[in-house]
């Protein structure tokens, strides 16, 4: 989020980061969504394979993991990560204007 916004801010020429508009703050807040399911989304696929597929019950973690590469190769640990980007962006941008609107809020109190 911050290394978005601090870009913004730069390219912009804004002097202050409480200067940079929302709408930069709801883009910088999707991009920070959007990296937040990336990263740990192969081993929550793994998860959830072993909570819902029968077929998985019983196994390790790491059994798991190798049943995923081998039957679905490594794009299978990312079978559904497009749903869950277009998710997680409106709702973390959100997250972060309405932070930013109460941070502004209460610095003036």
């Amino acid at each position: 989020y911050e290394l978005v916004r601090r870009r913004v801010q730069q390219a912009f020429n804004y002097e202050r980061a409480d200067q940079v508009p929302l709408y930069w703050t709801a883009l910088a807040g999707s991009c920070a969504g959007i990296a937040y399911w990336a990263v740990p989304f192969p081993a929550d696929t793994v998860k959830s394979r072993i909570q819902t597929d029968p077929t998985f019950e019983g196994f390790s973690f790491i059994r798991a993991l190798r049943r995923v590469l081998a039957e679905d190769g490594f794009m299978g640990l990312y079978k559904g990560l497009g749903v869950t980007c277009i998710r997680a962006a409106p709702s973390h941008a959100l997250i972060f204007v309405f932070y930013e609107i109460a941070n502004e809020l209460l610095q003036k109190v």
